[in-house]
């Protein structure tokens, strides 16, 4: 129950446009510009908001981005929205509220090293208690395991199961788990859930040649939304004795660390993971750290299907905005349109129409971290007011 307390309540908002009452939208009189570019007075038409609300708000005779003052935004350049629209209201009909809890996919990559059997073999044995303790909360559970032939051999029922597994077999070394990741990308891709949450765990005993970042941005960049990071490898700091010698890496039942997992532990930190070290001894709570970290019911506030407008209604890709209320505080934000996943540097949202003619609001990683982690928060998109544009 406190589990289901979590989901994020989604409302779709369509607004309509009617020929009822008449609405104040220019509230000058016209004439000269009183408030130049950098004027923070009242009054002004100098901000990315005050440039996309379809009012004169500086009152010199020009809306939008027919003022020269909203020029100085990309999304204004050589635009002219001509004269206010006085003709018409805006009016929103509610689509209802939903809530649903995304399905999870987990995609495996460990390292196939021959240090590495003692633990292969515990994942192994492990994996379908695993996946039946995060199906027990409730949620649908797709996994992927990429290591090399034989060396992790997932049996019945998972393993079995072509529609909830998939074996990838791909040698995987010492430092290569996050290069490999990214390789094999296009291949588990096309298998994994566009709304779900999704996890990736590596497990290794060794260090990683490619940086936590360089990773993160090149996954992104190929996925197209967030992601979590769970590290199984020797914690930073680890030191184990050999011949007399003091060496990096953790020492533990199934041996030594070749080395610490200093990038693998950075990269579960920035993508909200958790850290597990690969030396512990009881396997069993290291799986239901991971399980807790996992088996947790969201909402989908990352990705949204775009509602049939009213009878008589168009859509229009140019009038919608995301409209984000924080729980803790009721204060609203809209979210900015920045076009294209590229542009995802920040805050933001944009189009995604991955099943061609099925557009989708799509926010950005950033973004959908802050979302997923408001229990109380709300979710608006909105229909029929100019697009917020960064």
């Amino acid at each position: 129950m406190r589990l289901l307390c979590r989901l994020a309540l989604i409302s779709f908002l369509v607004a309509c446009e009617a020929t009822v009452g008449t609405p104040a939208r220019d509230t000058g009189t016209g004439g000269t510009d009183t408030n130049p570019i950098g004027d923070t007075g009242s009054g002004v038409e100098n901000t990315p908001a005050a440039c996309a609300d379809r009012i004169d708000n500086d009152g010199d005779g020009a809306i939008d981005c027919a003022d020269p003052e909203c020029l100085i935004y990309a999304f204004c350049s050589g635009v002219d929205t001509g004269p206010p629209d006085t003709s018409t209201d805006c009016r929103s009909v509610s689509r209802g509220a939903e809530s649903a809890i995304a399905p999870v996919d987990i995609v495996w990559v460990i390292d196939n090293s021959g240090s590495m059997r003692g633990e292969a073999d515990i994942v192994q044995s492990n994996m379908n208690s695993f996946v039946t303790s995060i199906a027990a909360a409730g949620l649908d559970t797709r996994v992927v395991v990429i290591t090399s032939a034989s060396f992790v051999t997932i049996p019945p029922p998972l393993g079995t199961d072509t529609e909830s597994f998939l074996r990838i077999e791909r040698d995987v070394q010492s430092s290569n788990s996050l290069e490999i990741l990214i390789e094999q990308a296009p291949t588990f891709l096309p298998f994994l859930r566009r709304n779900s949450q999704l996890h990736m765990i590596g497990v290794t005993d060794d260090e990683s040649r490619l940086g936590a970042e360089e990773f993160r941005t090149q996954m992104l960049g190929l996925i197209g939304r967030s992601f979590n990071f769970h590290a199984i490898a020797s914690p930073p700091g680890s030191t184990h004795s050999t011949i007399g010698f003091t060496m990096d890496g953790c020492s533990g039942p199934n041996g030594d660390a070749a080395d610490n997992g200093d990038i693998y532990w950075q990269l579960s930190m920035t993508t909200g993971g958790r850290q597990l070290s690969i030396c512990t001894a009881d396997w069993s709570t290291l799986f239901s750290d991971l399980t807790r970290a996992i088996a947790v019911p969201r909402a989908l506030p990352c990705v949204y299907d775009i509602p049939d407008p009213p009878m008589g209604m168009e859509f229009d890709p140019a009038r919608v905005n995301v409209e984000y209320t924080r729980g803790s505080d009721g204060g609203t934000e809209t979210i900015p349109n920045v076009g294209t996943f590229d542009r995802c540097s920040g805050e933001g949202w944009y189009y995604d129409e991955e099943v061609p003619g099925m557009r989708r609001v799509v926010v950005c990683p950033n973004t959908c971290s802050r979302l997923e982690s408001d229990a109380a928060g709300i979710v608006n998109i909105a229909f029929g007011c100019e697009t917020l544009l960064i």
